[in-house]
């Protein structure tokens, strides 16, 4: 039986009625929406679901009659249960603002934005709460990135995990933030006294402490290989490789190699690496520890002391925890187990605070099939390139609407002959209809595959009157007269025809 604690839990809302709490499990993480279950009860049996739902709560832990944690968040699910001697149980599920990103999605399109700053942005567009970013190093600018259909926090939960950044809650009694870093210790270590370890507590009471302690080592992926192509530099095979740290235990001999690596650059190439060797590596060293230390949060640093071996008595961070907490004495007559009297235990995953860390990456949306665009470009232009023959196009799912030279990135496009300073080159004009491929399925990575008529732009010959003929006719730029090559396959008639509306001149053959 464990043994007793001098512990108390308080639930506060904004609803009119009090709640006291019988219990509680709270799941949080790094990299994590912390979800809150909390079972309650009130003299109450009228709660207002209006004042409830969607709204502010907190639970509040007590140890030794001091408040050590808060859990502040907004209450996503509520509902009432039974009605017994004098009192209604009721139950609440509370997650952090940022849980209503999964309640979202869109296609969006970023340009030339690192990815701190679209996270950034995507906060305060949707209201996703208090975010403070703490950044070590540069963060490379991401010319076109893509938010295809995905869920609000499938597509920032990507993105963080790609760029190696991580997130951390911090409660207080009035509300939660979240804080994202680049780098672990950024998130700090815990105050006060170290953790104890102390598998056989006794007494009553005794200190808090944790009471067992399981150290275990998984064989991993011990490299990370990736290679990617740009058109920029066709012959150059962008790869980067990254040998693991801490491989006493096993072979170095495990490699991981990835195309495409998802970068265009070796700057950006290299950090991407590094990051998805980690991720592969996140359990390679863990701890499983359990106790009743309340003051145990996600992200932060403590010192362990009290383990019988020495090695083990240093610096560990949290990657997770569950907590638990039962406090029968709410129930009073309502329950036998009102005397049970209060329970908190903590299940935690630890790793040493010395190992750099980060969460499992993301699959990335894939698109399997083509889609349609309008090419577009700056107003009184009808023809809008680069230097490789690229276009900028306009997606029909894009809100924003631009229809401009800001729609999107340049987009490279397929011609049907492609040699060194020779070929065949008709570069697709503003308001024309292109379908669109996207190299790998990779959303960030269209690429114009072909051209189409529609209600608008119609064909040069009415058809299916006309169906034998056959041209290629150009378009005056700022004017109406037209280049033409006809090949006519009429029975009987066939024919090839070269003619220009410039001075009514033509070639005819056939």
């Amino acid at each position: 039986m464990s043994r007793p604690q001098d512990v108390r839990f308080t639930f506060s809302s904004t609803a009119d009625i009090a709640f006291e709490v019988v219990s509680f499990e709270l799941s949080e993480g790094i990299s994590e929406l912390f979800c809150l279950n909390v079972e309650l009860i009130s003299e109450s049996a009228n709660a207002d679901f209006a004042t409830l739902l969607d709204k502010p709560a907190t639970l509040t832990l007590f140890q030794g009659g001091q408040p050590v944690r808060y859990v502040h968040g907004l209450i996503s699910q509520f509902e009432q249960g039974k009605t017994g001697f004098r009192r209604t149980w009721y139950r609440a599920r509370i997650e952090p603002e940022l849980a209503r990103a999964n309640l979202q999605s869109d296609w969006r399109i970023f340009q030339q934005r690192s990815v701190p700053q679209i996270l950034q942005q995507l906060f305060k567009d949707r209201h996703w709460g208090a975010c403070t970013q703490r950044l070590t190093e540069p963060h490379q600018t991401r010319e076109f990135c893509v938010q295809a259909g995905e869920l609000d926090l499938a597509f920032y939960q990507r993105l963080a995990a790609e760029e190696g950044l991580l997130s951390i809650f911090q409660h207080s009694e009035a509300g939660h933030s979240l804080i994202l870093a680049d780098h672990i210790a950024t998130f700090g270590i815990l105050q006060d006294e170290p953790l104890v370890y102390a598998p056989n507590p006794g007494g009553d009471p005794a200190q808090p402490a944790l009471h067992s302690f399981t150290y275990r080592e998984h064989v991993r992926s011990s490299e990370q290989t990736q290679r990617d192509y740009t058109f920029t530099h066709p012959r150059y095979n962008l790869e980067q490789q990254e040998q693991a740290l801490h491989l006493d235990h096993q072979s170095s001999g495990y490699e991981r190699y990835d195309y495409p690596g998802r970068y265009k650059h070796d700057d950006a190439g290299k950090p991407f690496t590094r990051t998805r060797l980690l991720a592969l590596r996140s359990d390679a060293r863990t701890v499983e520890v359990t106790g009743d230390d309340a003051r145990l949060v996600p992200g932060l640093a403590f010192d362990l002391v009290g383990h019988p071996r020495e090695d083990m008595n240093i610096g560990w961070r949290a990657v997770h925890i569950h907590h638990s907490g039962q406090q029968h004495t709410a129930l009073e007559e309502e329950s036998a187990d009102s005397r049970v009297g209060t329970r908190y235990n903590l299940t935690a995953t630890l790793i040493p605070d010395t190992l750099q860390w980060q969460a499992p990456l993301l699959p990335k949306p894939c698109i399997e099939g083509p889609q349609i665009a309008t090419v577009v470009g700056p107003v009184n232009e009808e023809v809008y390139c680069d230097e490789h023959a690229r276009v900028r196009l306009q997606f029909p799912w894009d809100r924003e609407d631009r229809n401009d030279d800001r729609s999107s990135c340049w987009v490279r496009v397929c011609q049907s002959w492609a040699g060194a300073g020779w070929g065949h080159v008709a570069l697709p004009r503003i308001g024309q209809e292109v379908l669109v491929a996207f190299l790998n399925g990779d959303p960030d990575q269209p690429m114009v595959m072909g051209r189409s008529y529609h209600a608008i732009n119609r064909t040069p010959y009415k058809l299916p009157e006309f169906k034998a003929i056959s041209p290629i006719r150009s378009k005056e730029l700022h004017g109406q007269r037209h280049n033409e090559l006809r090949l006519d396959d009429t029975h009987g008639q066939i024919s090839a025809t070269l003619m220009t509306d410039h001075q009514h001149t033509a070639l005819n053959t056939g």
